[in-house]
């Protein structure tokens, strides 16, 4: 029987991709020799070991069939971690790229410890001395979300001032300056208003030696 020429470039064009199936999946061409792991420079509680062991990819497996999804949420089990990449690097390298979570907070414990962690909530290490310049979180941890909305809120120049934001309830959130001011905030109602008040009442100079300032209600704050 005669096969027409459409249907010889079609059996080619099979072949030829499966051939090309099998070496990227199957044959020893393009298998893993080399993993690289980038990013975790700074890291409290990585390593690259740790890092390629939880990943779950060993040398000898095939390039191409590495699953960066797979990989992504294995890795991202580990809290610091919180964005994975992974780039293929013919023929025989794969790396591993993370971004790590920022230390945004440092969260009292009972214990005089503290636990590290970002703008989220989401903490990674515990340590004995909480960094400088990273405010630290008192008081009930369910409100942790407003305490970093307030302080998302301010100017970044007041933002490097908080040296402890102090959660003893919702509506009643204050910051502690490390100057030895304390600002009453109250709760994350009238943002803009709250900070419109507090910028006039630091700037007024009869306030210079204040203590306290409480713009729980904005329209009737208290300075002494």
């Amino acid at each position: 029987m005669k096969i027409s020429l459409r249907s010889r470039i079609f059996i080619s064009c099979a072949i030829l991709i499966a051939l090309f199936g099998y070496i990227l999946g199957w044959s020893n061409l393009l298998e893993i020799r080399n993993i690289e792991v980038s990013g975790i420079k700074g890291a409290h509680t990585l390593t690259e070991k740790l890092v390629i062991k939880k990943s779950g990819i060993k040398r000898g497996d095939k390039l191409a069939r590495v699953n960066s999804g797979t990989v992504s949420r294995a890795l991202q089990q580990l809290p610091e971690i919180k964005k994975v990449s992974i780039n293929r690097k013919p023929l025989h390298s794969v790396e591993i790229a993370i971004t790590l979570r920022k230390i945004d907070l440092a969260i009292g414990l009972p214990s005089g410890r503290f636990l590290l962690g970002d703008a989220s909530g989401i903490t990674f290490e515990e340590v004995a001395q909480a960094p400088r310049g990273v405010p630290v979180l008192t008081g009930d941890r369910r409100f942790l979300a407003d305490a970093m909305s307030i302080y998302a809120s301010l100017p970044h120049k007041l933002q490097k001032q908080v040296g402890v934001i102090d959660l003893p309830s919702r509506a009643s959130i204050s910051l502690q300056l490390r100057g030895g001011l304390t600002i009453f905030w109250g709760g994350t109602d009238d943002p803009e208003a709250k900070l419109s008040v507090l910028a006039a009442l630091l700037a007024a100079p009869e306030n210079k030696r204040a203590r306290f300032i409480d713009i729980a209600t904005p329209l009737s704050p208290t300075v002494r």
